[in-house]
């Protein structure tokens, strides 16, 4: 019943993805708060959509009118399992898809959320907390809301990575990126395009506002720099309503974004082209680890669509 009321959603309603890692098997370090899907339920997936819907690049969705039953595929990140596991699927279903990279990978900087997985995976959160009591107690930071806390705009995101990298070589751990971290995985092919996703994936609203230009700015021109298509379109870290601010804002009008990404779980309905502060944004959900809890995932967030 459930997948037969979801065909009738490119009647109403237009869909972004947004998938991370795609590892068929998960590392043990970083198991732990990683949204992960396998390539095979990404076939099952997006071969069921491909059924039912257009699926089209991203820019599309953000520079016509008419946007129903329209589906873009989007990654953020740049695990390297999706160059090496989902794209071949990818381009089996021959369908198009943008990576948002941070360019910090790039040039062989570890992803400092991937770093926060291997503590917690480790169990080594309590002992990083207590070599950075003050960080602690100003924030009331736990073993408990770690995790969560670390992304609060209270916290300055460019300060926790750089206690970080001191814990992780005070205790003498040298750790294994898993975000591409070299230009050789980025290349011209027709049904793929890249977009900026900031440099170190930093939480924006926790940063100056030079912080920021810095963070958008300097991705930008590495990714300029790889000669590939590129996407018009940001993808705000994190993705929530408090994750970014009016700086953030201004500063992508500056360098000539059309529109933004939000990543708060839900569909978009009837077509709306929605305008935040003079940018078109649009919502995408993180698509569920299997092929049956997606089913019923898009049919809960069709319904509350609708409503």
């Amino acid at each position: 019943m459930i997948k037969l009321l979801n065909r009738l959603q490119p009647h109403f309603s237009s869909h972004i993805l947004l998938y991370h890692s795609t590892f068929s098997v998960v590392p043990d370090s970083i198991k732990e708060g990683l949204h992960n899907v396998t390539p095979d339920s990404i076939y099952r997936q997006i071969s069921w959509l491909k059924r039912y819907f257009d699926i089209v690049e991203l820019d599309e969705l953000f520079t016509q009118n008419d946007i129903l039953g329209k589906v873009a595929i989007t990654f953020d990140d740049a695990y390297i399992s999706v160059f090496k596991e989902a794209l071949p699927v990818l381009k089996a279903l021959s369908v198009p898809s943008t990576i948002f990279i941070n360019g910090a990978s790039l040039e062989g900087k570890l992803f400092w959320r991937d770093k926060i997985r291997f503590l917690i995976n480790n169990s080594l959160v309590e002992d990083f907390l207590e070599k950075n009591i003050s960080l602690s107690r100003a924030y009331n930071l736990t073993a408990q809301n770690f995790y969560k806390m670390t992304k609060s705009s209270k916290i300055n995101s460019k300060l926790i990575d750089t206690l970080l990298d001191n814990y992780l070589e005070e205790i003498g751990v040298s750790l294994e990126s898993f975000c591409i971290d070299s230009i050789k995985y980025i290349k011209n092919t027709p049904l793929l395009s890249y977009g900026n996703h900031t440099y170190n994936h930093y939480l924006l609203s926790s940063l100056s506002r030079e912080q920021q230009e810095e963070e958008i700015v300097k991705n930008h021109q590495l990714l300029e720099n790889c000669g590939v298509r590129l996407s018009k379109v940001f993808s705000i870290p994190f993705g929530g309503d408090r994750d970014f601010n009016s700086i953030t804002i201004e500063l992508l009008k500056k360098y000539d974004y059309i529109g933004f990404l939000y990543s708060k779980n839900r569909i978009n309905t009837m077509g709306d082209r929605d305008r935040d502060r003079g940018l078109i944004s649009k919502d995408r959900y993180m698509v569920g680890s299997d092929f049956n809890s997606f089913q019923r995932q898009i049919f809960k967030l069709g319904i509350k669509g609708l409503i």
